[in-house]
């Protein structure tokens, strides 16, 4: 079989010579700043109806760090989303989860629920392109300010619905009114199924498990992000707006296609793997010294460098190729993952880092690269995530400082040439901007 030669980037720009390297310096240059220049978004206004769902709140925020105006319209008591928070904990009533979904958003307050507030919306929809809500389906439509409703008078409104089983199916219907949960979400998408520690652990550490964080609901937000600029995008090809239908249990099934794959294979059910993984190894969290190490070796040759920098060289012949490290036989991945565990041990974090970095390099200078390229980095908490150099040049976690709610440091992803996204203001005070929007776009103060 013919091997392909692979590329060492930098090198490859070392040769197009010093012109090509000041043309990229000055494409990294642009990177790094966000002053002056455009938002690809800053002509387009949604409509953020999120109700005690964060997968709206979310969605929407995504559209507002690329310069869409997202006035979130919550009931005036608030949202119950704002009570969300780990540990109850919160900044003057506001739980840290909300807030930090509320970038670059205007809050404003309507009673959905009387003639007034309905009117109000209508009027914002008739100038909207974007309207993301999460209530029970049917809800808004029993209101007059559904799609059906909505679209007669803003054909081109792109209207998504957030549900946890979606505005159809017979499910769907039996369970409209079942409130939205992350857990549930991730439970009914067979995510859960997939996560926990082998079935050999005492219980109850071989029960399934959830991700540690709101896997579902985040997932659900991009699946609602990416279906609103697809929409956005026919609509200025053609004037039209869609419905977009977003149901959390199977936004996050999407995404788990390599289970099934790997339960296709071995002709049984893929079980849960604990820390082993069960395509690759050693492709996990590892106890060393002074912390865990992530490892990871995707091909042979990466294998067999990890072997020859942790002295286990004597075990190459017993697992020499992928396929004799990919296996059903748990009792056999245990076997070659306790050997790396027990090697790792021996070391700190740098040692290893310090011998696969020179490894790494002196690869990379190969002709044919030959030798294997192991990855390695240290696993971090959050604090010392924030503490990085790296993330700082990067722009990270930039801080927005607010009358009532301090300095709040919040995450940004994506950097861009010409349209970066960025993180101007937060606004999280129950109808902080009423005025403001109220007054922009005609609406009628309701009467208490």
């Amino acid at each position: 079989m013919r091997t392909i030669k692979e590329r060492v980037y930098s090198r490859y720009l070392q040769k197009k010579g010093a012109s090509k390297l000041s043309d990229w310096k000055n494409i990294l240059t642009l990177l790094k700043t966000s002053e002056g220049k455009p938002e690809a978004l800053d002509d387009m206004v949604v409509l953020d109806l999120s109700y005690a769902n964060f997968s709206g709140n979310v969605a929407a925020s995504f559209l507002a760090e690329a310069g869409a105006e997202v006035i979130k319209v919550e009931p005036p008591e608030g949202d119950p989303s704002r009570a969300m928070s780990p540990y109850g904990v919160n900044v003057n009533g506001v739980g840290i989860p909300y807030l930090m979904e509320s970038r670059n958003k205007r809050q404003i307050t309507l009673d959905l629920e009387s003639p007034a507030g309905r009117e109000n919306l209508k009027r914002l929809a008739k100038r909207a392109d974007m309207l993301i809500e999460t209530y029970i389906p049917g809800q808004m439509d029993a209101w007059g300010i559904g799609y059906r409703q909505l679209r007669e008078l803003n054909p081109g409104l792109i209207y998504i619905a957030i549900s946890p089983y979606g505005h159809y199916t017979a499910k769907g219907k039996e369970m409209a009114e079942m409130p939205w949960t992350d857990l549930t979400s991730q439970a009914e998408s067979g995510l859960a199924a997939l996560i926990g520690d082998l079935p050999d652990t005492p219980e109850p550490y071989n029960w399934p498990t959830r991700a540690g964080f709101y896997a579902a609901g985040y997932t659900s937000a991009v699946g609602a992000a990416c279906g609103g600029l697809v929409a956005a995008f026919f609509k200025r090809r053609t004037g039209e707006g869609q419905m977009v239908d977003i149901a959390t249990a199977d936004a996050y099934a999407s995404c788990v296609g390599f289970p099934p794959t790997i339960g296709y294979v071995w002709k049984k059910p893929r079980l849960r793997y604990g820390t082993l993984d069960y395509g690759l190894c050693p492709y996990g969290f590892f106890k060393c010294q002074d912390g865990y190490v992530a490892i990871a070796c995707f091909r042979d040759q990466d294998f067999r460098a990890a072997l020859k920098l942790l002295g286990q060289w004597k075990i190459e012949e017993d697992w020499k190729t992928l396929l004799d490290r990919i296996t059903d036989d748990i009792e056999k991945v245990k076997e070659l993952n306790n050997i790396v565990e027990r090697a790792v041990s021996q070391y700190t974090y740098q040692e290893i880092n310090e011998k696969f970095a020179a490894y790494s390099v002196k690869a990379a200078r190969s002709k044919w690269r030959g030798g294997g390229l192991p990855v390695t980095t240290k696993m971090l908490t959050p604090a010392e995530v924030l503490k990085e150099e790296h993330w700082e040049a990067r722009g990270t976690f930039p801080k927005i400082s607010h009358p009532s709610f301090g300095v709040v440091t919040l995450p940004t992803t994506g950097k861009m040439t010409k349209t970066p996204l960025r993180v101007k203001w937060i606004s999280a005070s129950i109808g902080e901007d009423n005025d403001y929007v109220f007054k922009k776009y005609g609406l009628v103060n309701e009467v208490e």
